[in-house]
Parts: structure tokens; C-alpha cells; sequence
């Protein structure tokens, strides 16, 4: 894609977010190779900054290989967080947005320092001197589609990975102690469970999923900076609900995370 054509689909992207109906951008996309879907991606936050929505931090998503796979993805995609969509727990969204609201459990990451490229990549054990704090949370993503089923990885990437909000729950007091790949983490909803899954699906753990994202940035020309927040991968699939009520996330032993949803 030249840089005419990066722009108009982010535009498009951008214009059917603001509408809150649900979009159809399958003929735009159908041709997006991965490469091209990132620079698609960086336009449009460059579009809600313009419009006064402050870039806030990243999301890691689709960390298993039978998540990005069958998506034709070559491996685990990232996407952006805006200052409009960070919640903390309690948070209430009445009903219209999102459209077709899903709960993930997630540890969020506070950045204290810049994360640049340096002599070697960045690993682990190196990316926990960058973390200032870490939190029990959620990430609430939207199908804002027509027709999610028949969006390729790249059309995915493009439009964020159905990023809608980051919601801060519970601070982890020495979470440098934990063993990040055996936490286990669920997702309720009026206390029904809806899914739950381990550590392990984060590409192993937490820690290796933001040294993961670190490096992918630098390879993009861009880092983790002080102040941001990143959602760090979370250990089941969306689930999406089936109607209102009290989502709520929590991770065994360390906290949770709730949200209402009219």
C-alpha cells in the first residue's frame, strides 16, 4: 500500500469507530499484508491524537499459535491503548458501547522508564527493571463487525485487535516473586464463569509477553516509554457476554477487576 491509500483505510477505521455501528471493512482489507496492517494501525492513533485522544499505552494479544495461526499471522500482534478507553475497576459503560462487549484477564504493566532498542534485545528477566508497578486487570475488547469471522489478522491489526477500554483492578504487592506462568485467572459475569486459563498462555508468562512487545516496538521504530500502561496478554480467549450485568476478572490469589455493563 502506498501512503495515499495507508491513510484513506485509517480514516475509514477512525470514521466507523466514532459512528459506535457495527463496520464492514473486509473489501478493504482483504489484500492487507501484516507489514502494511501496523502502518495502518500507527495512522489511525495518529488521527485520534490529532483529535485530542492522548496515546496511553499497548495490548498484547493473540499469543498462542492456535490463536494466530488460523489468522495467517506469522506470530503475536500488538495494538494500542488511548487515554479515552483506561477505566479503573467500578467503571460503569451504559449500553451502546461497546457494541459487543468481551472480558480478558490481564496484568497491567506501569512503565517507569523508557524501554529503547539497546546493544541486545530485551528478555524477561532485563524488561522488569522498566515496570514500575503491576496490577491485576482487564481489557474489555468490542466486535464491532458485521462479520468478525470473515476478518483476515491484518484487518485485526489494522483496526487495534477489538481494543475498547484497559480497566485497572487490584496493585500486586511483590509481584516480582510470582510465578507468572502457573497464576490462573478467570472471567465472570453476576458470578457465572465464563472462561478461565493460566499464565502459561501469555507466551509463557507476563514478563517474556512484554519483553516480546518491547522488542517488536523497537523494530518499528518506536518503545515503551515511562507512563504507559500495557495489557500483557490474557490467559483465555475473549469472552464475549451475553447480555448486562457485572463482569468482573480476577487472577487466584492476587486481586480483580469489575466493570458494569448496562
Amino acid at each position: 500500500m502506498d501512503a495515499r491509500e495507508i491513510a484513506a483505510l485509517a480514516e475509514r477505521i477512525a470514521e466507523g469507530r466514532r459512528a459506535l455501528k457495527p463496520m464492514d471493512i473486509i473489501a478493504e482489507t482483504v489484500n492487507l499484508s501484516e507489514a502494511d496492517a501496523y502502518k495502518v494501525q500507527f495512522a489511525v492513533h495518529d488521527l485520534y491524537a490529532a483529535a485530542g485522544d492522548r496515546f496511553a499505552g499497548w495490548k498484547i494479544a493473540l499469543t498462542l499459535p492456535t490463536q494466530y495461526e488460523p489468522l495467517k499471522l506469522s506470530g503475536p500482534v500488538f495494538a494500542g491503548v488511548y487515554q479515552s478507553g483506561l477505566r479503573q475497576s467500578g467503571a460503569v459503560f451504559e449500553k451502546g458501547w461497546p457494541l459487543k462487549p468481551g472480558i480478558e484477564p490481564e496484568l497491567v504493566a506501569r512503565i517507569s522508564t523508557d524501554a529503547p532498542a539497546g546493544g541486545s534485545p530485551h528478555t524477561a528477566e532485563s524488561i522488569r527493571t522498566h515496570v514500575g508497578a503491576l496490577h491485576c486487570g482487564m481489557e474489555l475488547v468490542d466486535n464491532r463487525y458485521l462479520d468478525v469471522t470473515r476478518m483476515g489478522g491484518p484487518a485485526r491489526i489494522a483496526d487495534n485487535v477489538l481494543q475498547a477500554a484497559l480497566v485497572v483492578g487490584t496493585e500486586i504487592e511483590d509481584w516480582q516473586k510470582l510465578d507468572f506462568a502457573n497464576l490462573k485467572g478467570r472471567s465472570t459475569l453476576d458470578g457465572k464463569e465464563l472462561a478461565s486459563g493460566s499464565g502459561s498462555a501469555v507466551m509463557g508468562g507476563a514478563m517474556i509477553s512484554l519483553a516480546w512487545l518491547a522488542n517488536a516496538l523497537n523494530k518499528h521504530g518506536r518503545h515503551l516509554k515511562a507512563g504507559d500502561l500495557v495489557l500483557t496478554g490474557s490467559v483465555h480467549p475473549p469472552a464475549f457476554l451475553p447480555g448486562p450485568g457485572v463482569a468482573k476478572t480476577e487472577f487466584e490469589g492476587l486481586g480483580s477487576t469489575e466493570i458494569t455493563i448496562k
